[in-house]
């Protein structure tokens, strides 16, 4: 089956002294859930918009489904870290959901299942300006799905909330993947949310960023919070990545004293 992401040997600068990301390649295959993490400032975000088509990389390919393109593939939603900026705070609950769905057969219903897929019917006309971070953020997540993506990427999504809403924003995107087939991809700094979250975790590289590693989660599906990460397996993958991120994050500082001096 051909892979729904696949990256070829992605290279980024922002300028000849400013490299970020040196020959990266890995796929993301059709219902799998990658997530991509690395030592701070490493390049993860702009790895991100650049297999969102949101920018191009300067060599290699992002390829959707075997094809290349010049912006966001329409099977394809995004959520990022500060939803205080990606929800617009004139429109209700409900405009906001509604807001990408170009076709209006049926936009009430979808708009309330989606709302429903997040625990938010009851808030659907509300203003974001009344809501808490983790409904607004539950939000922006409605309105990723409403459009039926088969690709869903997430910069952090649960960085901005309290640690609580945290574990119930990873179960409930666990779930909506799960229910609607989705692809994922997450960049997290977290190191035990990308191993209790995904299939695969990918480890970058300190600056420029390149794959390190790719690691397989061989752990169960349902996941639970607590006996999925408190089994021998997880603890044996945790410490396998949080090793590799390690290791790259004190080449960083190495390299680091080493310009300084």
């Amino acid at each position: 089956m051909q892979p729904i992401i696949c990256v070829e040997g992605v290279t980024k600068a922002y300028n000849e002294s400013a490299p970020i990301l040196q020959d990266v390649t890995f796929k993301v295959e059709p219902g799998q859930f990658t997530a991509v993490v690395g030592p701070s400032g490493c390049g993860k975000t702009t790895l991100l918009r650049c297999i969102a088509s949101l920018m191009q990389p300067d060599t290699g390919s992002v390829l959707h489904r075997g094809q290349q393109f010049k912006e966001p593939p329409s099977w394809l939603s995004i959520v990022f870290q500060d939803y205080n900026r990606s929800l617009f705070p004139w429109l209700t609950v409900r405009k906001n959901v509604a807001f990408g769905l170009r076709d209006k057969n049926g936009r009430a219903e979808r708009v309330l299942a989606a709302l429903r897929s997040v625990g938010l019917e009851h808030a659907a006309d509300l203003y974001p300006w009344q809501l808490s971070g983790g409904m607004q953020q539950r939000c922006a997540l409605a309105r990723s799905i409403v459009v039926t993506p088969q690709l869903l990427l997430l910069d952090e999504p649960f960085a901005s909330v309290d640690a609580q809403t945290r574990t119930d924003l990873q179960d409930m995107v666990m779930d909506i993947c799960r229910r609607m087939s989705l692809s994922a991809l997450l960049v997290t700094h977290d190191i035990d949310e990308a191993v209790f979250m995904a299939d695969k975790v990918v480890v970058l590289s300190t600056r420029p960023a390149r794959v390190v590693e790719e690691i397989e989660i061989n752990l169960p599906r349902s996941r639970d919070q607590l006996s999925t990460k408190e089994s021998p397996e997880f603890l044996h993958l945790r410490h396998r990545v949080y090793t590799l991120v390690r290791q790259q994050a004190h080449k960083s500082t190495i390299v680091a004293s080493t310009d300084r001096t």
